[in-house]
């Protein structure tokens, strides 16, 4: 049992309860209820008890594109670690992000199967850790540069060879699937803006997937692919680079299809003294920068719920804490409020979980944490580490 007194609550992220100050009192793995401060809730004697003092009290953040297995930025290393070696640092990832706060993470492809082997062993009790939703390989067509990142991608070509490839890496036990309906920055000489999938192909993923009860997350810079994605009916368009008007259309008017820009990978690949970034990838950025930014921005002034996901490995994250959020305002021009709507409240509902996490209310998941500064008013305070951290009611930090 957890007391946490004196918390502040930002409105927008709180259901069932009027006032920005409470006190919390989380039973088991539940939030069992939400009090005015100094609420008498009788015999706590079992009970941890954490003085807040106007610190601020959110839902459990959330990362909806990650590669659990990129501890480094470097993808020749990767391709080359020992596939136990590399299910310790992907283990050591997933341990950042609960430190950072991130309670659930979605892992938008990995090697060995990691990702699901990582989850079952936090779901299994033997390891702390944040929820996982795993994808497994990247499915992909046959495409300039996928040697970059090598056995990181299935490749597979044409209706049925598809159809295999999705049914291969949901039998292994992943919950969704990652396909690449464009080309991608970080492909050696790959072109983002190119769109590689078929009509044919798009529908054959997707379909494959929908069988299982299931999503496809498309990797979409590019316009017509973004819009070709959408069509098709996948459930996120990851980037969504280059987004129109037709394309923002599209997301508005549908009822389960969502778009995860990654405003860190852009920040971190134009820092000109980063050494990690190829000269390659930094002329791409450069001559992307304001188009990206400008489609972006227009589907945030569109209104659309825009889910969090930041495509960075554990050293970017490790050494530049809080960098999805500071990039959103920077990289893009998103407001404080809304960034974290975005890593909260939104990608809860993308993930399909906003009935559990997502917003602090009485009887959902104790996936908490608390911030140090008003996250909603100046969102550099998530430079910052957090508090406390409060996984499935089990205090972590």
């Amino acid at each position: 049992m957890i007391l946490l007194k004196g918390c502040r609550l930002i409105p927008a992220l709180t259901e069932d309860y009027d006032s920005q100050r409470a006190d919390v009192l989380i039973r088991k793995n539940r939030i069992e209820a939400i009090k005015p401060e100094g609420f008498d809730f009788g015999s706590l004697e079992t009970a941890c008890v954490l003085e807040l003092n106007g610190m601020t009290l959110m839902p459990g953040l959330f990362e909806l594109h990650t590669h659990l297995c990129f501890y480094v930025y470097n993808s020749w290393e990767i391709q080359c670690a020992d596939p136990g070696f590399a299910q310790f640092q992907g283990y050591a990832f997933a341990k950042e992000y609960l430190n950072q706060g991130y309670t659930t993470v979605r892992d938008c492809g990995s090697t060995h199967n990691m990702a699901v082997n990582i989850r079952r062993a936090i779901d299994g009790g033997i390891l702390p850790g944040p929820r996982i939703i795993t994808g497994g390989l990247i499915i992909t067509p046959t495409e300039t540069g996928n040697e970059t990142f090598g056995n990181l991608y299935s490749e597979a070509d044409g209706p049925d060879e598809l159809r295999k490839a999705v049914r291969i890496e949901l039998q292994k036990g992943n919950d969704f699937i990652k396909y690449m309906a464009s080309g991608a920055y970080m492909n050696e000489g790959g072109d983002p803006g190119a769109r590689i999938a078929t009509d044919e192909e798009l529908t054959a993923v997707v379909e494959a997937a929908s069988l299982k009860n299931t999503y496809v997350a498309a990797h979409a810079h590019g316009t017509e692919s973004i819009k070709a994605a959408l069509r098709a009916g996948v459930r996120t368009i990851e980037h969504g680079t280059f987004i129109d008007e037709e394309g923002i259309a599209l997301l508005q008017n549908s009822k389960r299809a969502y778009m995860v820009p990654t405003a860190g990978i852009g920040l971190y690949c134009l820092d000109e003294s980063n050494t990690q970034v190829s000269s390659e990838l930094l002329e791409k950025s450069l001559l992307y920068l304001e188009q990206e930014k400008a489609c972006v921005n227009g589907a945030f002034r569109a209104g659309l719920r825009l889910g969090f996901g930041s495509d960075l490995d554990m050293e970017a994250i490790r050494d530049n804490p809080g960098i999805e959020f500071y990039a959103r305002k920077e990289y893009f021009s998103f407001s404080d409020l809304e960034i974290v709507k975005q890593a909260t409240l939104y990608s809860a509902e993308i993930a399909g979980l906003d009935h559990l996490v997502g917003t602090v209310k009485q009887g959902k998941l104790a996936d908490l944490i608390v911030v140090d500064g008003n996250p909603d008013e100046d969102i550099y305070v998530m430079k910052k580490p957090v508090r406390h951290v409060i996984r499935d009611g089990v205090l972590i930090k």
